[in-house]
């Protein structure tokens, strides 16, 4: 007999499990390579600085030209300006002062115009405060010709130091007006000087780049860029939109004439004279132009009628070794000196020093024996303060007497001073005045 099954639920086939996929780990964020040195640091600094448009650099252009405009024009308009303007219009015309250093860019050539209205503006300001009305406001016209000038910062400096001496002499009402001038002036020259900011701090990376190629020729490369960086900031000062180029391109002239001046004084080698460095550029091609036309070497008259050089200089910078010597060559045969050591000290040395000094202490212990007259003598007579020595003639029109009576007078007063020293035991100091 067959049971009876009873099937049960069916089951459910099994279920295949997936094999787990593991994410592959996050690599770790690149680090930043370690910082060498203050020039790394400070080249790492230079990330965010990115060159301005041409449209950004003239924006900030006139925003400069602005505020330097109304930074003028605030002082100008106020009456206690008038008598300093009329100070300056003096320094021209006594020739004390050149007009074109009161102008931003008086070195240019198309300066003159410039020049010539600035000095019409002045003349005007002196006749006004030589007038009866000179504690009244510029006129109208007067101001305006002043803000449509560039001047340079000492200019305005100058004008603001005038109104603060006049209003330690003027009453409440005329004190508030002017300190409200300066006020309104100092404002402007704030913004003049963000918006200069913001144009060095755009071009930080070309002084950089103007730097490398200067380096390896004895100044640090971060020196270099410090200088580069005052050129920067200079053409910043007298940079000129209106002109219409860039101002990379005008900052980088000033910047490598920044930098090629630190070379000159800040190199290991002795060098030539910064001030003849030019002209010796100028002989040195007008030489090799002449010497190639006329299959001769030229006089130093022709060197200096073609490169327009004075002949006295075309002689100076031809005298100069044009070689640069350095302080740290070897010297000797086996090269156990430097150079540098067998250059003369123009320091006493320490033992000498001393023996000058109690020299002078001693000399000024005993003129105090004589009288005003014998020691107004011998200081003539033998130039014990710095002076040339005069003669017996000379010192005798000084004073009226004859040459005998000045020899008298010498005479006496140096034996009192044998007798005075040879009793202290000083009698060498008087081994000169014999």
């Amino acid at each position: 007999m067959n049971k009876l099954r009873i099937a049960g639920p069916a089951k459910e086939p099994a279920r295949t499990r997936r094999p787990r996929t593991r994410k592959a780990p996050t690599p770790p964020a690149p680090r930043a390579a370690p910082i060498q040195d203050a020039t790394d640091l400070y080249l790492r600094g230079l990330e965010a600085s990115q060159p301005l448009t041409r449209e950004a650099e003239a924006e900030l252009g006139r925003r400069i030209v602005d505020a330097e405009r109304d930074a003028l024009s605030a002082l100008v308009r106020s009456s206690a300006s008038v008598h300093a303007l009329a100070a300056m219009a003096a320094e021209i015309q006594s020739g004390q002062t050149n007009p074109r250093d009161l102008l931003l860019n008086g070195e240019a050539p198309d300066a003159a115009d410039s020049t010539r209205r600035l000095v019409d503006a002045l003349e005007r300001a002196r006749a006004l405060a030589e007038g009866p009305e000179s504690d009244a406001a510029l006129p109208t016209d007067l101001a305006d010709a002043f803000d449509a000038l560039r001047v340079d910062p000492t200019f305005v400096e100058r004008l603001d130091q005038a109104l603060v001496a006049r209003a330690k002499a003027t009453h409440a009402e005329e004190l508030a007006r002017i300190e409200e001038a300066r006020d309104r002036s100092a404002k402007a020259r704030a913004r003049a000087a963000h918006e200069k900011g913001e144009l060095v701090r755009a071009n930080l990376r070309l002084v950089v780049a103007t730097a490398r190629h200067y380096s390896n020729r004895g100044v640090p490369l971060l020196d270099l860029v410090q200088e580069g960086n005052l050129g920067l900031i200079r053409a910043a000062d007298k940079f000129d939109y209106s002109r219409g180029y860039r101002f990379g391109t005008y900052a980088a002239w000033w910047i490598r004439q920044s930098i090629e001046r630190a070379l000159l004084y800040q190199g290991k080698d002795v060098r030539m004279p910064v001030h003849l460095t030019a002209s010796r550029r100028r002989v040195l091609g007008a030489e090799r132009a002449l010497s190639q036309k006329n299959a001769r070497l030229p006089s130093q008259e022709e060197i200096a009628e073609s490169s327009g050089v004075p002949l006295d200089k075309v002689q100076a910078v031809r005298a100069l070794s044009f070689m640069p010597v350095s302080l740290d060559a070897p010297m000797g045969d086996e090269g156990d000196f430097r150079f540098g050591d067998t250059l003369a000290s123009e320091t006493d040395a320490p033992d000498e020093a001393l023996a000058r000094t109690r020299m002078r202490e001693a000399t000024s212990e005993m003129l105090e024996t004589l009288t005003p007259r014998e020691r107004e003598v011998l200081r003539l007579r033998y130039g014990l303060t710095g002076e040339d020595d005069h003669t017996l003639e000379q010192i005798g029109r000084s004073f009226s007497l004859s040459r005998e009576r000045i020899r008298q007078i010498e005479s006496k007063a140096l034996e009192k001073l044998r007798t005075w020293s040879e009793e202290r035991g000083l009698g060498s100091y008087l081994e000169g005045l014999r």
